[in-house]
């Protein structure tokens, strides 16, 4: 894949990461930083509680490899209250994730940064969407967009078996985690009730009172090539976003 390029010089030298000094951001100058947002939340008996970010984590390294950017670190711990009878969940209220997002934004205005680019690993993150609006109303100069589990949805019929009802920790989540860290990847629970309530239901309801093993889908059909396939999806999917709402920003124009 060739290295996206993006106007107004916002592209520096090389993806950078907490690894390096500060002197090394003074000669790249990067004004593109990518963060990471994860969760820490049950993901049944096959998969770690730690799979939306380290989804996440591998996600933004490979976008920030491609825009050369401050790759920074994975915030772990999110809004997964519907999550939080399953032993291992660790979860924040909405408005705090959407104030820790609010001033690591402010931080990187100040800093000289131009763009802020957020990738999303769990759905459950809705804040997300209300806070990156505000923020692109009220700092000027830093342009935040949202990369989100959605961004690859349209094309998950190219690889996917399943595109309904495979919401949480099925064929799509163990598929990718079956690329990136099999080692992680156990046995799956054969349920006894295939029933799915919708999504919404979790607004209602733990996801412990929905599944019988904290899963929503077939698990049972993922494979490391549809996980590699499904990635490749995602990061390309991602960066046509970036390039379009860049272009779209750099020419003051809607149309």
């Amino acid at each position: 894949m060739n290295k996206m390029k993006i106007p107004n010089g916002l592209e520096s030298d090389t993806m950078l990461t907490i690894h390096d000094t500060t002197r090394a951001f003074e000669r790249a100058a990067p004004t593109i930083a990518v963060l990471p947002i994860g969760a820490v939340e049950q993901h049944g008996s096959h998969l770690p509680v730690g799979t939306d970010c380290l989804i996440a984590g591998h996600w933004a390294e490979r976008l920030a490899r491609e825009l050369n950017a401050y790759l920074l670190p994975v915030i772990p711990i999110t809004s997964s209250i519907e999550h939080r009878q399953a032993r291992g969940t660790v979860y924040l209220k909405a408005a705090t994730l959407g104030s820790i997002v609010q001033d690591v934004a402010e931080s990187l205005q100040y800093d000289g940064f131009r763009q802020l680019i957020i990738v999303n690993g769990h759905g459950g993150n809705w804040i997300l969407k209300p806070t990156v609006r505000q923020l692109n109303r009220d700092l000027d100069g830093l342009m935040t967009i949202l990369i989100d589990t959605n961004v690859g949805i349209r094309r998950a019929h190219e690889v996917m078996e399943h595109t309904a009802n495979d919401i949480h920790a099925g064929e799509h989540e163990t598929s990718i985690m079956m690329h990136i860290h099999p080692e992680l990847v156990g046995q799956v629970f054969e349920p006894t009730d295939r029933r799915f309530y919708p999504q919404d239901y979790l607004d209602y309801f733990d996801s412990t009172e929905l599944t019988e093993d904290g899963y929503w889908g077939y698990p049972e059909c993922a494979t490391d090539d549809k996980g590699r396939r499904m990635m490749d999806i995602m990061v390309e999917n991602a960066l046509d976003v970036i390039r379009k709402l860049t272009l779209m920003r750099h020419n003051k124009t809607l149309k």
